[in-house]
């Protein structure tokens, strides 16, 4: 080969290199980590395949959105108001007798195996009041002191026995006042059969002289718990009672009331509001024309406290919380 073609040669490849695109660091890359460049295109195929066509990112189906904020009632009970009732409530005497005295409430009534003229024959009648003599209740930790398990808000409407769509009304209001959706047979936010929602009230015994047969449409009840059953409390005790001018406080039982009752051992605390009161629930009084009646309602307030004195009790937990109470 002559001395002037292998320079000719050589003048065409570099030219050729010159004009030949430089290679990007992105393609660099590539060809270093190529298993990296696999993962990163099936990771937008996926992204791709999960957006649609305008671009946004298709939600699940079934994607509920819990709470955003701590109750503040609750908060309240945890910090404050289970110590003091624990502070008020334990009583060393009746806790170290508790633990010695056999629990009344299992101990049946028998006949002394020594007479032997009770040989053969029946148990003894149970206590007087068909029921058993009520323990007194220990506490030793803010664990078991009472806690309100849950509100049961009821309300009757009597116009709703001739028609059962006068009834939606007073389901609109308990909707907007409590957030639960009405109780369906279909499948909704709680699902058929659940027993939870807003629920029709049906009569129970039939009335000749109100027109009343058993199973008709009455009324409605929801049953409130955990932190919607915080929110509306909190909502009766910060926004209702205090603007409710005839309201001075739910009525204390006289001296007098027995206290061994099952009223007074049950632990339940109701209390009344009239119609009036609708009007003063934030989420009512801000489009009060869409609700073209007032209706009143019965709330009652369930603790876990049983036994002698619970309803004392509850009251204590209930006026910890901001309940106001007033002696007749």
């Amino acid at each position: 080969m002559k001395p002037s073609q292998s320079v000719a040669s050589a003048a065409r490849s570099a030219l050729a290199a010159a004009r030949r695109p430089a290679p990007s660091s992105t393609t660099a890359a590539a060809s270093a980590l190529p298993h990296r460049t696999a993962s990163t295109s099936a990771a937008k195929g996926k992204q791709a395949a999960q957006e649609g066509p305008t671009g946004a990112v298709d939600l699940p189906a079934n994607l509920s959105y819990g709470q955003t904020a701590r109750s503040r009632l609750g908060d309240h009970y945890d910090s404050t108001v289970s110590h003091d009732l624990l502070y008020l409530l334990y009583s060393h005497a009746t806790h170290t007798e508790a633990a010695q005295r056999p629990n009344p409430l299992e101990r049946t009534p028998i006949w002394s195996p020594e007479n032997p003229y009770a040989h053969g024959r029946s148990a003894p009648p149970r206590p007087k009041g068909n029921r058993y003599i009520v323990p007194n209740p220990t506490y030793v930790s803010p664990e078991s002191v009472p806690r309100l398990e849950s509100i049961v808000v009821e309300s009757m409407y009597k116009h709703a026995v001739g028609a059962k769509s006068n009834l939606l009304p007073l389901i609109m209001a308990f909707q907007a006042i409590t957030g639960e959706p009405p109780q369906v047979k279909t499948p909704g936010p709680y699902g058929p059969g659940s027993g939870e929602g807003i629920q029709v009230t049906q009569s129970t015994k039939k009335s000749a002289s109100f027109k009343i047969r058993a199973g008709m449409p009455s009324g409605v009840k929801v049953e409130l718990k955990g932190e919607p059953m915080y929110a509306f409390l909190e909502t009766v005790i910060d926004f209702v009672l205090p603007r409710l001018k005839t309201f001075s406080g739910i009525p204390l039982p006289p001296a007098s009331h027995p206290r061994q009752s099952p009223s007074s051992t049950s632990g339940v605390v109701s209390f009344g509001l009239p119609p009036e009161a609708m009007g003063l629930f934030p989420q009512i009084e801000v489009n009060l024309d869409q609700y073209p009646r007032a209706f009143g309602m019965n709330i009652f307030c369930v603790t876990n406290a049983k036994g002698r004195g619970a309803q004392d009790q509850a009251r204590a937990l209930l006026s910890g919380v901001g309940l106001p109470f007033v002696k007749r």
